[in-house]
């Protein structure tokens, strides 16, 4: 732990926000957190600028017990919606869930939950199945990565085709913020301890 008292000296009793930001190294969207939460205590005066009145006891009680607690912040609370996923641990693929050799078990998953479609699928179904997005499929039918019957300008993709895809490592290893794709891997592990 270090010793904050120097901050005394080289810092008026009360700072800014900014000041605050680079005493504790901190992004805005953080700073903002911590004084909107009271995690660190703030005056507002209700200015445009200078606009919190922070009082350096106060980061510098922060700051040690950050050190002794770590972060105070929720993961993924100051993150943007697109990067929310990600920090919160949401972003996982098939394959983290799995050793190899288990690829089966996620082919049956996925037969089971196909099985309320025909035989042959759309690129709608397939999105609907997989949480996948149109456009992203699209080029994994151009690219032959998911084999199909071209019924120009539509696709056709039997069932067995899609299945056959599953179980490649080029779905396995996939990554997306879709939240019905990340709903899916977590009904996956439900599903196998059931």
């Amino acid at each position: 732990m270090e010793n904050y008292e120097n901050l005394k000296t080289q810092y008026p009793a009360y700072i800014s926000l900014d000041q605050m930001r680079t005493i504790c190294k901190i992004a805005k969207r953080t700073a903002r957190y911590l004084i909107a939460n009271g995690i660190i205590p703030a005056i507002d005066t209700g200015r445009k600028t200078w606009r919190y009145e922070i009082s350096i006891d106060d980061v510098i009680t922060y700051l040690r017990q950050r050190d002794q607690f770590g972060s105070m912040i929720p993961v993924g609370a100051v993150t943007t919606k697109k990067n929310r996923n990600y920090a919160t641990g949401k972003r996982g693929s098939f394959a983290q869930l799995m050793v190899s050799g288990q690829e089966q078990a996620v082919v049956d998953y996925f037969d089971h939950l196909c099985s309320g479609y025909g035989d042959v699928l759309t690129v709608l179904d397939i999105a609907e199945i997989t949480g996948l997005n149109k456009k992203s499929l699209l080029k994994m039918l151009k690219s032959g990565h998911i084999k199909s019957m071209a019924i120009s300008p539509r696709y056709i993709v039997p069932k067995v085709y899609l299945l056959e895809f599953i179980s490649t490592k080029r779905f396995l290893d996939i990554r997306t913020n879709s939240e019905q794709f990340n709903k899916l891997i977590e009904g996956f592990e439900v599903w196998r301890r059931s």
